[in-house]
């Protein structure tokens, strides 16, 4: 059965992932000849739908290298150990480890049946792999970069993991489809065996561990939460509600919250693990998949899996600092300590390399959400704040969305500001609806700052009212 899902093609197979959200018939019929035509009306919608925003993607060129991996990479993680990054080639069952000081594949593994998981497990030296098809997870030792151990799940779907460093666990996340029995795993690596079943949400996808709260994160796409578990107990102690298809977490040590991306709501929520609850919402690109925190700069990076980009997350102020144009599908994200460099998968068989010193400008406005009423006006401060020593000229350019005559206009104090490392500069926005009487009504503000191959953009939520 697993050769007949592998006989589909590449972006077939991958759509099943996006398309999850179909509905239980989907995944009922998933091994069966009908879900392949399902598949292909749904990679054929999510083409579509990306390709009208990639032409349009505010982004700036800052990749440092592409490197070449097999096909369909769709998981990636570092191991600090060895300095080497291991790739996930769903399509061809392979794992393409990455040496980070000469950007080239030093190793090619062979594992099981469409792999789409990682782990790296510090304590043992090993990489985790999970193998959707073959329901089962790979160990791979970092020191020989072969398979040492495989570990049977019995029958279900693995689709993501996490190490556990307290516990010398590694937490997979197995969802049953339409059928009973989703569920994490917990795997010891000492014996490589299950030691523990958790049942959790519907369709779990992703597994994040907090080393804080010493608790373990899973993202239920079909219910829309997040399970969180003790690593003490191996239970359940809250569910967290989230945005639409939640598909990626990541743990910020500083600041003790966890993102989750929700990738049709095309959001990122952020939650305290003290309070187990949302305290913020982030509006990132569109399908938002993988996601990881990069503790070198204190940023969260979030791959829009629809428009080419990556969205760069302030865990200070929950606001996008910057957009970075990578490729046509980015889907998983891993962060480089060694080098300080964040490692991107695209569907494109590469894996693309950014490093987190070209995040080098952050522009805020306040208040960035107003009221007025109609007939008046006023005014909102644009700030540009220096990230990584960046200095230079920056043009600001303001668009609102509707636009039509009735629109409030947009005016900047200056459209042209420099800016020198570690400062910062301000520009006034003035929003009149003096020659617009009618215009009242609900309005976004886009304010873009450009430097070179540099462009951030801000928004800004404007409502016009008669009285």
């Amino acid at each position: 059965m697993a050769g007949e899902f592998r006989a589909q093609t590449s972006k077939n197979r991958l759509s099943k992932k996006f398309s999850n959200r179909i509905g239980s018939t989907t995944r009922a019929c998933s091994k069966s000849s009908g879900f392949r035509v399902i598949l292909a009306i749904s990679i054929l919608s999510l083409l579509m739908f990306s390709f009208s925003f990639v032409s349009m993607a505010k982004a700036s060129q800052t990749m440092v290298t592409t490197i070449p991996v097999g096909a369909g990479p769709f998981a990636v993680a570092y191991d600090s150990g060895m300095r080497e990054v291991f790739v996930a080639n769903s399509e061809n069952n392979t794992v393409s480890v990455i040496s980070d000081v000469s950007n080239i594949v030093v190793a090619t593994i062979l594992v099981g049946g469409y792999p789409n998981g990682l782990a790296y497990d510090s304590g043992m030296g090993e990489v985790f792999v999970t193998n959707e098809f073959s329901s089962s997870v790979s160990v791979i030792s970092d020191v020989s970069n072969t398979v040492v151990a495989t570990v049977n799940l019995g029958g279900f779907w693995p689709l993501a993991e996490a190490y556990d460093s307290g516990m010398g666990e590694v937490f997979v996340a197995d969802s049953a489809g339409h059928f009973a029995g989703d569920s994490v795993k917990v795997i010891s690596d000492v014996s490589n065996t299950v030691v523990a079943t958790i049942p959790v949400g519907t369709f779990p996808v992703a597994v994040a561990y907090d080393g804080g709260t010493r608790e373990v994160f899973v993202t239920n796409s079909q219910d829309d939460t997040v399970s969180v578990i003790s690593d003490l107990s191996d239970t359940v102690v809250a569910t967290i509600p989230v945005g639409t298809y939640p598909a990626g977490a990541a743990y910020d040590g500083v600041m003790g919250e966890v993102f989750v991306t929700n990738q049709f709501s095309s959001s990122v929520s952020v939650i305290s693990d003290a309070s187990n609850t949302v305290v913020a919402t982030v509006n990132v690109g569109s399908g938002p998949y993988g996601v990881e925190y990069d503790r070198g700069i204190e940023d969260v990076f979030v791959a829009n899996s629809n428009n080419g980009t990556v969205s760069v997350i302030s865990d200070v102020s929950n606001t996008v600092a910057a957009i970075v144009k990578v490729g046509a599908h980015p889907l998983a994200v891993a962060y480089d300590s060694g080098v300080r460099e964040i490692f991107v998968t695209d569907l494109g068989s590469t894996v693309r390399m950014i490093s987190d010193a070209t995040v080098s400008l952050a522009v805020s406005a306040s208040p960035s959400i107003l009221s007025i009423t109609r007939g008046t006006s006023t005014n909102v401060m644009v700030t540009l704040t220096s990230m990584n020593h960046f200095s230079g000229i920056v043009s600001l350019t303001p668009t609102i969305a509707p636009m039509t005559p009735k629109s409030p206009s947009l005016t900047l104090s200056a459209t042209s500001l420099t800016i020198t490392s570690g400062e910062t500069a301000t520009s006034m926005l003035e929003i009149s609806t003096a020659h617009s009487p009618q215009g009242d009504g609900a309005y976004v503000i886009t304010v873009t700052a450009t430097s070179g191959s540099v462009m951030h953009t801000i928004t800004i939520n404007l409502s016009v009212t008669k009285t």
